[in-house]
């Protein structure tokens, strides 16, 4: 089964063969729009924005398809695994998890109670799986969809609605074609899904040489150095360019310079400069030269990868390794008891199952290390496993005598939902309860105790972090009081002073996160937990017969109320969140203030939005910067260029001449 192995994942989930790859490109639009002006322009009309074309795949005349004997093979095989009552009774094409096939851009969304804040500016990104309804004749698995990125923009207390199909080469392609021709995860099942495992790396290479960018960048969003990344578990980050108006633009497949030998996950974490990821892999030769993961971390000062290598010490299974969290001084990663098996191909159900006999495994790696042999591992002794954590800090105890440290030691604290037997399949449900695992680094040990479990809840999420230039440090003072500086101690030992202390590496803004309430296989609420008194804070459930998506929550500025001392900045929290309304057949997208859990408004959505994966709200001074990096680039300035950002300073600044046209 190595070929196998080998193939499965390259093609559809979480691993893929290696071609040269395709490296970041950019091509010049004609938008010259600097600011979040899309409120102030006049209404556009309710329409369908056009179809982006990838540069790489221009218009072509609409020719008959002339299909390769490998494409007609793989519609042959399609065709014996009789597909038509398999798709027609599709529980994920169904109901709200049904695609939608009308495009709009920037529509009007009408507010049916309450009304929009004033100082919300931005908008709400969220990404998910939307298959072309009409082109499917493969068998389907959720994953499989073509990424649609639903656009909720704010400003002036007005909101405007975008939805688009992310114009990924996979997209462009079939969309050309007017067919599916790239693989699904759906239809690997039998003798049947053996022999497209076997077929399909070649398939694919008709149409695209590296298949790190075949995989629908259908599960998160990402805006990082003021690009902004649609990501997939088993591709590089695509990048687009979206316009004011909420349309995007394919600009091109990140590699960081051609760096990126491993696909990149879903969940990067933005640290200061730097962006921490990670990816894992089944296929046997990358695991034979390298190993099961690879983490980097990239650096937008030095347009660099700073370090990139691999934590595992073992090539003897794969992990489900979704998400990676940080601390200030660590990048944590897992090795859980969740496992890529192969024999899921005629059992049936997930490729990756759960093992009983493994237990979780966190590894620890400094953020500046550069060997796997600085890599700490060290076993939890629990079986289960980690989707998406929620927070993790360090604390530190020292003891200080005649001046000097006499001991110190480091524990990193990390509150996550955790299930004891998690299964991937989506017909089943996993009960997931929220978790502190206490990791002390002198002694290598591992404790954990249960926060709550009286409620099931996962797709944790935290509070943006406040802006570097915010002009005020003071938080809420219901919600986020100010912790007390380092505690002090001292004990006498033989007539001489120790002297003990306890420093926290969490702020005052990290007290509390969110995550989304399960009941039933679906989400119904969202819960507030309290790091602080380590307990669950607040529970918030939607109205009968509504369900939710993932909290997707908001740090923004409000006027504070005493103005004795002039005008102050505050940070309030916003959470939001669509829901979709069974009865109705409707959706809606509700904002809570996040400290009382009250609504504070409900907008009507113009279409159905459906169910998907992750998104989260990118303010409008990220999209001003946005705005403003593609515009420089369409005027020939390359920021991350020194000569192209003196000659353009010079022609623009010191010469007056006028920016290039296209």
């Amino acid at each position: 089964m190595k070929r196998f192995g080998t193939s499965f994942l390259s093609l559809c989930g979480a691993v893929h063969s290696f071609t040269p790859p395709i490296h970041p490109r950019h091509h010049h639009l004609t938008s010259t729009t600097t600011a979040l002006n899309y409120i102030s322009q006049p209404d556009p009309p309710f329409s369908v924005s056009p179809p982006s074309k990838s540069p790489l795949h221009p218009p072509k005349q609409q020719l008959p398809i002339r299909r390769s004997f490998l494409h007609q093979l793989d519609r042959f095989l399609t065709e014996l695994q009789g597909t038509h009552d398999h798709l027609r009774k599709h529980t994920f094409l169904s109901g709200n998890f049904a695609p939608v096939s009308k495009e709009h851009v920037a529509v009007p969304v009408e507010v049916v109670e309450g009304s929009i804040p004033a100082n919300l500016l931005g908008a709400f990104l969220r990404n998910g799986p939307n298959p072309i309804r009409g082109m499917q004749r493969k068998r389907y698995h959720w994953f499989d969809g073509h990424a649609m990125l639903h656009t909720l923009m704010f400003q002036n207390g007005e909101a405007r609605y975008t939805n688009q199909f992310i114009p990924s080469p996979r997209f462009s392609i079939e969309k050309e074609l007017g067919e599916e021709f790239f693989p699904t995860v759906g239809e690997y099942k039998g003798l049947l899904g053996l022999m497209k495992i076997l077929i399909h790396p070649q398939l694919v290479k008709e149409k695209l040489d590296d298949l790190m960018t075949v995989a629908p960048p259908n599960t998160n969003i990402l805006m990082y150095n003021n690009k902004l990344y649609c990501l997939h578990e088993a591709n590089l980050p695509l990048e687009c360019r979206m316009h004011p108006d909420g349309r995007l633009s394919y600009v091109g497949c990140e590699t960081f310079g051609g760096v990126l030998d491993y696909p990149v996950s879903a969940h990067p974490v933005i640290d200061g400069d730097d962006l921490l990821f990670h990816s894992y892999s089944v296929d046997e030769k990358l695991i034979e030269e390298h190993g099961t993961m690879k983490v980097g971390r990239y650096n937008s000062a030095t347009s660099s990868v700073e370090n990139y290598l691999v934590p595992t010490p073992t090539k003897s299974h794969v992990s489900f390794a979704h998400s990676l969290i940080d601390t200030e001084n660590y990048i944590i990663v897992w090795d859980c008891s969740v496992h890529f098996q192969t024999d899921a191909l005629f059992l049936g159900g997930s490729f990756f199952r759960n093992n009983q006999d493994y237990t979780l495994k966190f590894g620890l790696i400094p953020k500046n290390a550069t060997s796997p042999d600085e890599v700490v591992w060290i076993d939890s002794g629990e079986v289960g496993a980690i989707v998406h954590p929620l927070h993790a800090w360090e604390e530190v105890v020292e003891e200080y005598q005649d001046g000097k440290i006499s001991s110190s030691c480091t524990t990193i604290k990390l509150w996550t939902p955790f299930s004891q037997d998690l299964e991937l399949d989506l017909e089943k449900s996993n009960t997931f309860h929220m978790m502190e695992f206490t990791i002390d680094l002198n002694s290598k040990m591992v404790s954990q105790e249960v926060i709550d479990d009286t409620i099931n809840s996962e797709f944790a999420t935290m509070p943006p972090k406040p802006s570097s230039h915010s002009t005020s440090v003071r938080s809420s003072p219901s919600l986020l009081p100010l912790r007390a500086p380092p505690s002090e101690s001292t004990i006498e030992t033989c007539g001489r002073p120790r002297i003990k202390t306890f420093t926290s590496t969490m702020s005052i803004h990290d007290r509390y996160g969110y995550t989304a309430i399960l009941d039933d296989g679906h989400f119904t609420g969202y819960a507030t937990w309290d790091m602080e008194s380590r307990c669950l804070h607040s529970t918030l459930y939607y109205q009968k017969g509504e369900i939710g998506g993932e909290p997707m929550v908001v740090r923004a500025k409000k006027q504070a109320e005493d103005t004795a001392n002039g005008t102050e900045e505050e940070d309030v929290i916003y959470v939001g969140c669509y829901v979709y309304n069974e009865e109705e057949n409707q959706s809606y997208f509700i904002l809570y203030d996040g400290e009382t859990n009250q609504q504070i408004c409900r907008l009507k959505m113009p279409s159905r939005v459906p169910f998907g994966f992750h998104g989260q709200f990118i303010s409008g001074e990220e999209f001003e910067s946005h705005f403003r990096y593609h515009d420089a680039l369409d005027n020939g300035f390359n920021a991350e260029c020194p000569m192209k950002w003196i000659h353009f300073f010079i022609r623009d600044y010191i010469l007056g001449k006028p920016p290039r046209q296209e």
